[in-house]
């Protein structure tokens, strides 16, 4: 009978262990069922904390550059090659636009104490090998040490924000032609001191435009009916919880955001709501799942272990 019972718990454990093992076919994707939904966590690593916070910075991201991310923490992969399993799950999906090639794809396998940050082509520039190493060695890699996963995912995020934030190249044009043949440095000042203004102003007018705009009857008649702020325990920030209802339709929508996430003042500080991302509610609400856009990846971006 003990034979019998050890075998049937062998079974379960290797049952359990195959479980948790994923592929790029089986793990899941949930930006395909919700596009605000760019964190896959499976097997519950992640603190429920971490993962809003992480969608938060991701979607804000995807807003203002174009980058396209799948943020995936799960404890096993198949053959423990994170490397190959971002190439293969970037494959497969065609992660970021293919006209860009802005894909990003951040897998931490906590089992196999691996882990590696992939870029797309278009975002080599920005991110190149040796600041993904960078960010990893500095940011990552303290936190994965102490077992610290929400720590290591959010440490990772917020630096490579700040660095995509700071490249205008990755959507648009600039906003200004050089002259070099009338330029000054006093010329470029004012020129920078009028740019910084006018963002500012757009900043501005742009956010009041994305607050009044109700998506189920497209008029800009959203007003604001109530709101509450709420200090998050894990990053120590502050976050708005608005509410609006459509004077037009009634629909209701939430706005959310994380007042000090891009603090850095001037322009950044002004616009602090722009990137904020809007939740629908109620029965008329709710969200649609995301496509895909084609891009490829050549390789970009570092991995390894801890």
């Amino acid at each position: 009978m003990r034979k019998v019972l050890l075998i049937l718990y062998s079974l379960f454990v290797a049952v359990a262990l195959y479980a948790a093992t994923y592929t790029p076919d089986n793990l899941p994707v949930p930006y395909l069922e919700d596009k605000t939904q760019y964190v896959s966590n499976p097997d519950g690593i992640l603190s429920q904390d971490a993962v809003d916070s992480l969608n938060t910075w991701l979607g804000q991201m995807e807003e203002r550059h174009g980058v396209q991310t799948v943020l995936a923490v799960v404890e096993h992969i198949d053959a423990a090659d994170t490397y190959d399993f971002c190439m293969k799950l970037g494959l497969k999906y065609g992660i970021g636009s293919k006209e860009k090639n802005t894909g990003l794809i951040i897998l931490l396998s906590t089992g196999d104490r691996a882990y590696t940050i992939l870029t797309g082509r278009g975002l080599e520039g920005t991110l190149p090998d040796a600041i993904c190493k960078r960010i990893e060695n500095h940011q990552m890699l303290p936190a994965l040490r102490e077992s610290d996963w929400d720590e290591a995912m959010l440490a990772t995020v917020r630096a490579i924000t700040k660095y995509v934030d700071g490249d205008d190249s990755l959507v648009g044009d600039s906003d200004f032609e050089h002259n070099d043949g009338d330029g000054t440095a006093l010329t470029l000042f004012l020129l920078f001191l009028a740019g910084a203004l006018g963002l500012t102003i757009y900043a501005v007018w742009k956010d009041k435009r994305m607050k009044s705009y109700c998506p189920s009857c497209h008029q800009y008649k959203m007003k604001k009916i109530a709101g509450r702020t709420t200090k998050n325990k894990l990053l120590g920030i502050r976050s708005h919880h608005d509410t609006y209802q459509c004077t037009n339709c009634s629909f209701i929508k939430e706005l959310h955001w994380d007042e000090d996430l891009h603090s850095t003042g001037g322009a950044a500080a002004a616009g602090g709501a722009l990137g904020g991302s809007f939740f629908g509610s109620g029965g008329s609400g709710g969200f649609s799942g995301g496509s895909f856009g084609g891009g490829s990846f050549g390789g970009g971006g570092a991995s390894g272990r801890f």
